[in-house]
């Protein structure tokens, strides 16, 4: 069985020692990796936070993936590029958006296809908390104010995911999602920590903090 890797950060997508796993797990320096972010303005001076560490760990190949100036997304071209990448990095900002671009139909069934074939995923805050099957909104990050629940990729299952953790103090909102969708096992992820998951079990962790949080029944 090849192995399935989900690399989760609670902000900073630059963390050295998991950046240089994910490239080392997409294939060195021979990796072809696509980030997949949102314009918004400046997306381009903000590149340099995810892709110079890739750079200094030898990465030529690198795609970038994102809605064009009328909010439209080219899925055709996404679809080459997804299938193409031995390495797949989805970006950080405003969850609501990550999520009705990426975490749905086809994009959500392409990333899918990709990570059961052992492509490596990554997530930087949005990016993160769409991967899991429940993708939970804080209300610190939500356009209402209120927490929110929608459908994630489903990369992993019997999970609910924080970001932001500590920084936000957002225990108590992943405990009342825990309770509320009756999952006893949640990660709170500090903004300079990423987890990391082997086959949809958590494998280890870098940077500072994860919070491993468990209710019982």
């Amino acid at each position: 069985m090849t192995d399935k890797y989900l690399f989760l950060f609670g902000a900073n997508p630059s963390l050295e020692e998991a950046n240089e796993l994910f490239i080392q797990k997409s294939g060195g320096q021979n990796a072809k990796i696509v980030l997949l972010i949102m314009n918004r303005s400046g997306w381009e001076e903000y590149l340099p936070r995810y892709t110079d560490v890739w750079k200094r760990n030898g990465v030529v190949h690198i795609s970038v993936i994102l809605p064009d100036d009328n909010g439209e997304l080219n899925e055709k071209i996404a679809e080459e590029l997804l299938q193409e990448a031995t390495g797949i990095f989805i970006g950080g900002g405003d969850t609501e958006k990550y999520h009705a671009y990426y975490a749905m139909e086809p994009i959500k069934s392409i990333l899918k296809d990709c990570y059961s074939k052992g492509v490596p995923i990554a997530g930087s805050s949005a990016g993160a908390l769409i991967l899991p099957e429940i993708c939970l909104i804080s209300p610190k990050d939500s356009s209402n104010g209120e927490m929110l629940s929608k459908a994630g990729i489903g990369l992993l299952s019997d999970i609910l995911i924080g970001v932001h953790f500590t920084e936000w103090n957002d225990k108590v909102n992943l405990l009342e999602g825990m309770k509320n969708h009756k999952i006893r096992y949640g990660i709170g992820i500090d903004e300079e920590a990423c987890a990391l998951f082997k086959n949809g079990k958590f494998e280890s962790e870098f940077g500072e903090y994860v919070h491993h949080i468990e209710i019982n029944d």
